[in-house]
């Protein structure tokens, strides 16, 4: 826990109006229930009056720490764009930049030369004509093939840069585009090339080799996890009709979904495809792509189950501490699927990890994982599967065997994967790699080619990976390899220019880097080739690569030091302050309805009212649990029954400050102050000269929850 000392001067109070929502939250739910709150606003709404981002303490935390000190003088040069034209350019193409483009970046209403003109990189907004155009250019910021994919039009449409509201975003987006397609109408042919290119073969992901795609023949379901939003999850096998998952307590992330608390699960009618197209067959395979968030979790914790409760499942992908166990249903098992079936030694390990297990009445199960084959038992048998369960993944059904990580990607599949398939899946990774054959006989004078793996990763780029030499001749030098998309050479992400080196024999990995290629007309129409600077023992035209550019000023405010938990870090953090489990049943379903309403980033300044009252409701249901069970509330409390003895306020007080705000820490708040408010929030509630039963209970409640909703717990 941190010091926040500035959160909390002054008075290092909790305010009275707080403190009588609290308590209002707690009577009114030990009487009805939890009330929704009608009103919330949206999760990252702006607080508009820039205060009361302290997480309920009414103090100041909406600065983000800063003082009072002015900033330094600014003493940065002006900036100065480092890629220069290789040649002089057709006038005529300035000249028609100058007629369409140029006016709509000079407009003060399009906000782009305030920054871009003469104060920031790239200054593609600078009066000077030739200057602007220079930069543009040189730097790709727009693709007259495809106006709707320049870089200066999506900054406004889509990024929403710098351009006020939506309505002023989208009008700034459209000015800009109608003059791209306006210079891109009145462009003159580009003229050849003044020297000699080495370049290779062209080719296009129509004409790529299927090597590194996935076995996906048998593929009845699969969950790709690139939603990135919302609260559901869906098939993507394209086989019968989609599964959608319902998500509860996960969190989305860069590349999955993040098991926090919850679970992803099908309702009934979906779930029944499994049966459907698994019993006729016989066999199946479970995959994924997971990373585990650690070695330790047990129950076996659930990653992928079809299943109605921890006693009866068809089958079951789990881990068991350091091993993933494997049940299935079958006429030689029980009701779970057990025996189950474990590797003699730990196969699980913290990091990305593919795991697969196959069943076939032949053969029986066997597990995989990172391609190698970990357990498998031979038992020849057929499944025993019912209609009647329910696909599920990070949890059971009952939501009492969380499995916590991160989901990459889930298939299901109605046959047993070979090894050779499940190797094949585990070489082409989680995305649909494809890969590209440049030939380059032609400049080596013997056969010889390029090889990269290469994917579309949205509708404005490409990712390509691992350059391999292909060929009859050995020590051929490789230097400056630059990927061309329609004759023209991106500016953006050519990671491979830096490659220097020597293939000593064919099937050399040139570059272990990636590279994410813009997209010109899109995978149906866009066209590839390769570009040297050396090549065996042939030279072409040289690509200076551009040096770094200096690191940024230091800002002249300093960055906040103070910020708000996100709402897994607020659950998280309850859950360990009070002891109660974050499996807990009451608590999780109050978060799960909460969850949207409660931070969803770390700025103090977009902290909202909506969500400093679901904290409290959070802060109360954590606190409910703690009074709940009698030997817990004695413990949190230092109480003998559950009960306010007259004359112990003070000492619950200091126990409850002891147990959330920690103790030898500098700048946390007051401890005595702390006390005075949380004794008063005894006596409002009744308590004032003690109390037991019912009154007790919903003073005890409060005043965890007083503490356990402030600032001091809340904030980093």
């Amino acid at each position: 826990m941190k010091d926040h000392t500035r959160l909390f001067e002054g008075s290092a109070k909790l305010s009275r109006s707080v403190r009588y929502l609290i308590a209002l939250l707690v009577v009114s739910l030990a009487v009805a229930g939890c009330v929704r709150d009608e009103e919330a606003l949206p999760t990252g709404a702006a607080n508009p009056t820039g205060t009361g981002g302290t997480g309920g303490t009414g103090g100041t935390g909406g600065t983000g720490g800063g003082g009072s000190t002015p900033p330094p003088p600014d003493t940065t040069p002006p900036p100065v764009d480092p890629n220069q034209p290789p040649a002089t350019p057709p006038m005529s193409d300035v000249a028609a930049f100058q007629a369409t483009l140029h006016p709509v970046l000079r407009q003060q209403a399009n906000f782009c030369v305030g920054c871009h003109g003469v104060t920031q990189i790239p200054t593609f907004a600078d009066a000077d004509v030739m200057t602007a155009y220079n930069v543009i250019t040189t730097q790709q910021k727009v693709n007259l093939d495809n106006p709707e994919l320049s870089r200066v039009y999506l900054r406004p449409a889509v990024d929403r840069h710098n351009c006020g509201a939506t309505a002023s975003c989208d009008a700034i987006a459209a000015s800009l585009l109608a003059g791209i397609r306006a210079w891109a109408q009145q462009r003159p042919a580009s003229p050849p090339p003044a020297q000699q290119k080495l370049m290779s073969s062209t080719t296009s992901f129509g004409a790529a080799t299927g090597a590194s795609t996935r076995a996906d023949g048998n593929i009845i379901a699969k969950f790709t996890f690139d939603e990135g939003t919302g609260i559901t999850t869906v098939d993507s096998g394209g086989v019968g009709t989609p599964i959608t998952l319902q998500i509860q307590g996960m969190e989305w992330v860069e590349g999955g979904l993040r098991n926090v608390s919850g679970k992803a699960q099908a309702n009934a009618t979906d779930s029944l495809k499994l049966f459907n197209m698994i019993s006729p067959a016989g066999a199946f395979t479970f995959e994924a792509w997971l990373t585990p968030a650690n070695t330790t979790q047990a129950g076996p914790s659930r990653i992928v189950s079809y299943s109605s409760g921890t006693g009866t499942s068809n089958a079951q992908m789990s881990q068991n501490a350091g091993l993933y166990r494997f049940r299935n249903k079958t006429a030689a098992s029980n009701a779970n699927g057990d025996p189950f079936l474990e590797a003699g030694t730990a196969d699980v390990a913290a990091e990305l990890q593919h795991v697969v297990m196959t069943f076939s009445p032949a053969a029986g199960r066997k597990t995989y994982v990172d391609g190698v084959l970990s357990a498998q038992d031979n038992a020849a048998t057929t499944l025993a599967w019912t209609n009647n369960q329910t696909f599920v993944i990070g949890n059971e059904t009952t939501n009492d065997r969380l499995w916590m990580g991160v989901f990459h990607l889930v298939a299901i599949h109605n046959k047993a994967l070979s090894a050779a398939e499940v190797q094949q899946n585990f070489a082409a990774g989680m995305s649909e790699y494809v890969t590209l054959q440049f030939d380059v006989s032609s400049i080596l004078g013997s056969p010889g080619r390029i090889d990269m793996l290469a994917a579309q990763v949205d509708d404005a780029s490409y990712v390509f990976a691992k350059p391999t030499y292909v060929g009859t001749m050995t020590g051929v030098r490789v230097k400056n390899i630059r990927i061309a998309v329609n004759d023209a050479v991106p500016v953006a992400a050519q990671a491979f220019r830096r490659v220097d080196t020597t293939a000593m024999t064919s099937g050399t990995e040139l570059s272990r880097l990636g590279s994410v290629i813009p997209a010109a007309q899109g995978p149906d129409t866009d066209r590839f080739h390769l570009e040297f600077e050396a090549l065996g023992t042939r030279f072409g035209v040289a690509e200076a690569v551009a040096p770094s550019l200096p690191p940024p000023a230091a800002p002249d405010v300093a960055e906040p030091s103070l910020g708000m938990r996100s709402f897994s870090r607020v659950n998280d953090t309850m859950s360990a302050l009070t002891g109660v489990p974050l499996g807990n049943t009451a608590v999780e379903t109050l978060y799960t309805e909460i969850r949207d309403t409660l931070p969803a980033s770390g700025g103090l300044l977009a902290f909202a009212s909506a969500q400093q009252v679901a904290i409290q409701r959070l802060a109360v249901g954590y606190c409910g649990q703690v009074v709940a069970v009698a030997n817990t509330c004695n413990s949190f409390f230092a109480t003998t029954n559950c009960a306010i003895q007259a004359g112990a306020q003070t000492t619950i007080s200091n126990r409850v400050y002891d147990t959330v705000f920690g103790t030898n820490l500098a700048n946390q708040p007051d401890r005595a102050a702390v006390a005075t408010e949380l004794v008063d929030v005894m006596s409002d509630l009744g308590c004032s000269a003690g109390c037991t039963g019912a009154t007790a209970g919903t003073a005890l409640r409060a005043t965890c929850a007083a503490a356990l909703s402030s600032a001091a717990v809340t904030i980093n």
